[in-house]
């Protein structure tokens, strides 16, 4: 029994310190110090484009409705097969069933049970992209809800980037401590969350470098969003028209942020 009590005792301490313990992750320490931020950024031309398509099909029966969006997902995956889709990336949810209604003459009628399933699969480059949309089926049936652009080798290039930030910070602190006659000290903590501070900027509001664009553009293009069968003739990504005859991108910016604390030396 005592021994039940003090682990519930420890549990119950744990539980006390864990959210102290976050917070001092972040914190600023109390010896003179700077906080440095380094930031590297690349605009790089999209290599791989996830689709993302609706099927659903309503019926009064229930497992009628579901026969038919197995059907429609079939099809699709026979297509994919024969394409270049990455096969590793198909991925089918389960299904959703619901029921629908509709308004006629201010009534609310019961239309019946829609069944829904979600399918997304990724392509290697462009033109398989291409050669997919021009033979999706437009409708009801199965829709097209979204393409997001992503570039293969961004895990190699987060590296690259964050340790260029890290450059960065310690090239920035140097330059910081040798101009106010300082002398630069140990690394106090490192983070890719800015920590919390009352020096009149807030976290993820420190002015942001733009490279190779106007200052004034929005830093994010807005997602690619469509809503059935005249999607493709309407829809932009990153600036550039995609139709059903072609599949033209612009760029996507990878971004990698640090925060450095530097102790500042006796």
């Amino acid at each position: 029994m005592k021994r039940c009590l003090r682990r519930a005792c420890a549990a119950l301490l744990l539980m006390l310190c864990a959210p102290l313990a976050s917070a001092q992750v972040n914190a600023l320490p109390s010896l003179p110090h700077l906080l440095v931020k380094g930031e590297a950024t690349r605009d790089v031309v999209p290599d791989r484009f996830t689709v993302a398509i609706t099927l659903s099909a309503i019926d009064k029966q229930p497992e009628l409705a579901r026969e038919r969006v197995q059907t429609n997902l079939g099809a699709l995956l026979t297509t994919l097969k024969s394409g270049r889709a990455i096969t590793e990336s198909i991925d089918a949810s389960t299904f959703s069933i619901a029921p629908e209604h509709a308004y006629e003459n201010e009534e609310r009628v019961y239309k019946g049970i829609r069944a829904t399933r979600q399918l997304r699969v990724t392509f290697a480059d462009a033109e398989a992209t291409r050669t997919f949309l021009a033979t999706l089926p437009a409708g009801e049936a199965v829709q097209l809800g979204s393409i997001a652009p992503s570039f293969a080798g961004e895990v190699a290039l987060r590296a690259e980037l964050k340790a260029e930030a890290m450059r960065q910070t310690r090239e920035t602190a140097a330059l910081l401590a040798t101009s106010y006659g300082a002398r630069l000290g140990s690394l106090y903590s490192v983070s890719d969350v800015a920590p919390g501070f009352a020096y009149g900027i807030q976290a993820g509001r420190w002015p942001q470098a733009r490279r190779g664009r106007d200052a004034s553009a929005p830093s994010q293009e807005p997602p690619v969003v469509f809503d059935g069968a005249h999607a493709l003739d309407r829809v932009e990504v990153s600036g550039s028209r995609i139709t059903p005859e072609s599949l033209a991108v612009g760029t996507i910016t990878i971004a990698e942020h640090l925060y450095a604390i530097f102790l500042l030396a006796d």
